[in-house]
C-alpha cells in the first residue's frame, strides 16, 4: 500500500470517527463542529481519489476554521450548555492523533512531489490537518474544563 492509499484510508477513518464523536457529544454545537471536520475529510478523500485518477486538483479553502471559531466562542460563553456533554474525551485524543498522522503523510507526499500543483495540494491538506488538530485540542480543553454539573473548573 503506497502513501496515498494510507492517507486515503486515514481520511475515511477520520471522517467516520468525527461522525461518531459528534453523535456521542450530546451538544448541538459540538456535533456541528465535528460535521465540519468530517466534511473536510471528505474533501481530502475526494481530492486524493481525483489525483489517483490523473485529474489536476485544486482544493478550495475550507470554511471550517471560521465556523469552528464561532462554535468555540459560543460554547465558551454558554458554559451551561456544556453540562449536556455525554461523549468520551479520549475520542478527542484519538482525533488529534488522526490529524497528526495525516499531516505527516501529507508532508511526506509534498516532499515526494517536489514542486508544482501536487506539492501545493499536499501542503494545503497538511495545513488543514494541523488546523483540525488545534481546533480539536481547543474543543477538548473547553469540554474538559467543565465538570459534569456545568460548573466551570478553574484549575
Amino acid at each position: 500500500m503506497d502513501t496515498k492509499d494510507v492517507l486515503l484510508r486515514k481520511e475515511a477513518d477520520g471522517m467516520r470517527h468525527y461522525q461518531r464523536c459528534g453523535a456521542e457529544s450530546g451538544i448541538a454545537g459540538v456535533s456541528l463542529f465535528f460535521a465540519m471536520l468530517s466534511e473536510d475529510e471528505l474533501r481530502h478523500a475526494q481530492a486524493l481519489r481525483a489525483l489517483q485518477d490523473g485529474v489536476r486538483v485544486e482544493l478550495t479553502q475550507s470554511p471550517t476554521l471560521e465556523g469552528a471559531k464561532r462554535i468555540l466562542r459560543t460554547l465558551s460563553v454558554r458554559e451551561a450548555a456544556l453540562s449536556d456533554f455525554d461523549g468520551d474525551l479520549d475520542c478527542y485524543l484519538q482525533a488529534m492523533d488522526y490529524e497528526s498522522q495525516s499531516a505527516d503523510l501529507c508532508c511526506q507526499l509534498a516532499r515526494e512531489a517536489g514542486r508544482g500543483w501536487q506539492r501545493d495540494l499536499f501542503l494545503r491538506m497538511a495545513a488543514e490537518d494541523e488546523m483540525h488538530f488545534t481546533l480539536i485540542e481547543h474543543m477538548r480543553e473547553l469540554l474538559e474544563s467543565t465538570s459534569a454539573d456545568g460548573v466551570y473548573d478553574a484549575e
